[in-house]
């Protein structure tokens, strides 16, 4: 127990958080995203979205702390990489379109 206790992880600021979940609640209410998670390491910490309580993660927004960089993810492709959070959340802000036969 001592070993966690001495191990620094990766994590989200306050502010980080705050400006993730502003975006997170306006898709939670058109009803495009579930739930989300968040996950620490020592390298890198992942804010993960969900569109389904069944599927794995849509999106993941990665902070890695050594190249001071987030990464934003869809299905384990790589959409934009930034040193700015604010460019990863514009990139989620576009709207989800949908062909309508």
């Amino acid at each position: 127990m001592n070993n966690l206790k001495n191990k620094k992880f990766v994590g989200f600021q306050k502010r980080e958080i705050h400006t993730i979940m502003e975006l997170y609640s306006k898709k939670i209410s058109i009803g495009e995203w579930k739930d989300y998670s968040i996950s620490y390491n020592k390298d890198y910490a992942i804010f993960s979205i969900h569109r389904s309580i069944k599927q794995g993660s849509s999106f993941q927004i990665k902070k890695i702390k050594k190249k001071n960089t987030y990464v934003l993810t869809h299905q384990n492709t790589t959409l934009a990489v930034s040193s700015c959070l604010l460019n990863i959340i514009n990139y989620l802000k576009k709207p989800v379109l949908t062909i309508i036969k």
